[in-house]
């Protein structure tokens, strides 16, 4: 299925941003600050963020597959998720994300030991349970993605999907996305496009060759919904240009411009600008009065200093 010039080209890419956070995207998005959380394995990390506010005994919870934590985090923050963050981060290409999660229990496992590590924090309910589960993945994260959607029960339980620049799939016959790779991505689809779950889809132009790239598959998507996207000509965040959209129900997608591993890696980088469409819950924008505080503290104090210097 995999190209070995082109994906390693894609590995050395996803890899430079799961081991650093990029520079660029620091300066354009809030630093996230919080609590990180130890679990079974090393690849799986759960972020508590500073500004996260207490729901009682209900939590939102986003799950990432693929890409740097602290980026994930940042971006997060810019969406003002008011959730928890767990990142699951493999070394290889998609089948070191499908491997693991072909075992059916894996999902619900890493879900489990979350809430159960949340539980025995002061600051959570001992009766915590999850309220809205968001995933999402960037390129190689969809191996994982792919396997889990395969589950109704899974399905049943996620609430939003963000594909970013993530989606790939063998070519069939008839040159077009392999269906049965395809196939659960589809139901889900359907299930977006009727209002009762969310699916973002974000891809670049980055050519694959030998097996259908991210633009292929949001066609085949686009088919099967029979959903037209429209063609538009916007700046997104950071580094994001668009060139087409498409909206239907829950369902949403953005083509980017860009060819190269760069273009490939901003999706990853400003993953904010799809994040906030996910139907995760949000930290309140601080209202006006908030926002007109140190201000007036500030005039205050200055008053106080004049009154006296007078006497």
């Amino acid at each position: 299925m995999v190209r070995p010039t082109v994906a390693r080209c894609l590995a050395y890419a996803a890899f430079a941003l799961v081991l650093a956070p990029a520079a660029d995207a620091r300066a354009q998005l809030p630093a996230a600050t919080g609590r990180q959380i130890a679990l079974s394995q090393p690849a799986w990390k759960l972020f508590v963020p500073d500004d996260y506010q207490d729901r009682g005994g209900v939590a939102d919870l986003l799950v990432h597959f693929h890409g740097d934590p602290q980026t994930v985090w940042n971006n997060a923050a810019y969406a003002r998720l008011n959730a928890v963050v767990l990142t699951v981060n493999y070394s290889g290409l998609s089948s070191a994300y499908t491997g693991p999660f072909t075992n059916r229990r894996l999902f619900g496992s890493l879900l489990g030991e979350s809430l159960n590590k949340l539980r025995a924090l002061d600051d959570f309910s001992d009766n915590l349970e999850w309220d809205r589960v968001g995933v999402s993945s960037f390129s190689a994260g969809y191996g994982a993605v792919r396997e889990i959607l395969k589950q109704s029960g899974y399905r049943d339980q996620i609430d939003g999907v963000l594909a970013a620049d993530s989606l790939y799939a063998s070519t069939a016959s008839d040159g077009t996305p392999l269906d049965s790779q395809m196939a659960d991505y589809k139901t889900y689809a359907t299930l977006a496009q009727q209002g009762a779950k969310t699916l973002l889809f974000s891809h670049s132009r980055v050519l694959t060759h030998t097996y259908e790239n991210t633009a292929e598959t949001g066609d085949e998507l686009l088919a099967h919904l029979g959903v037209a996207a429209s063609p538009v000509d916007r700046d997104g965040l950071g580094d994001l240009r668009f060139y087409r959209e498409a909206q239907s129900g829950g369902f949403r997608l953005w083509g980017a411009e860009g060819a190269d591993g760069d273009a490939h890696l901003a999706h990853l980088r400003y993953m904010g600008e799809f994040l906030r469409e996910l139907p995760l819950a949000k930290v309140p924008e601080p209202s006006a009065l908030m926002l007109a505080l140190p201000g007036l503290a500030m005039a205050a104090m200055r008053r106080r200093r004049r009154i006296a210097e007078v006497r």
